[in-house]
């Protein structure tokens, strides 16, 4: 009884922490490109065509993300394309004041839930392939 009531104290006594990350900026990825959102408002003027949104968030305890994201804009936020610049060097980025410039940081690392849907369809594929011959087979 002594060993378990001295196990228990032990167990109660190890505190597990949870971390979280603090970004070192706020940034928004389109088409594996990061970019990071300045505090420098563009005009609407300047605004070009839609680009893209914001579809996933980065994970605030390990820092991951894929496809389309942000860490601290809402899925559904819109961006544009800014006149008379590329969109691989810079896009404005919906905000509640208005539009704010983010410009490009480096590409996104890898991420195989990137590219899970071409995956999905190669085995779609193979399987109606095998399938396709073992019924041809069983027909002869």
């Amino acid at each position: 009884m002594r060993r378990v009531i001295g196990l228990v104290l032990l167990l109660l006594s190890v505190s597990l922490s949870a971390q979280a990350l603090s970004w070192a900026y706020a940034f928004v990825v389109l088409d594996g490109r990061v970019y990071e959102v300045m505090d420098v408002a563009v005009l609407e003027a300047d605004l070009g065509e839609v680009v893209g949104e914001v579809k996933t968030m980065a994970d605030d305890m390990d820092g991951s993300y894929y496809g389309d994201a942000s860490n601290m804009y809402p899925i559904g936020t819109t961006y544009r394309e800014v006149n008379g610049e590329a969109i691989e060097d810079a896009l404005a980025v919906e905000d509640e004041s208005g539009w704010k410039r983010a410009e490009y940081r480096h590409d996104a690392p890898f991420s195989m839930r990137d590219h899970l849907d071409k995956v999905a369809y190669g085995f779609v594929g193979l399987g109606l392939v095998v399938f396709v011959m073992y019924r041809f087979r069983r027909t002869r």
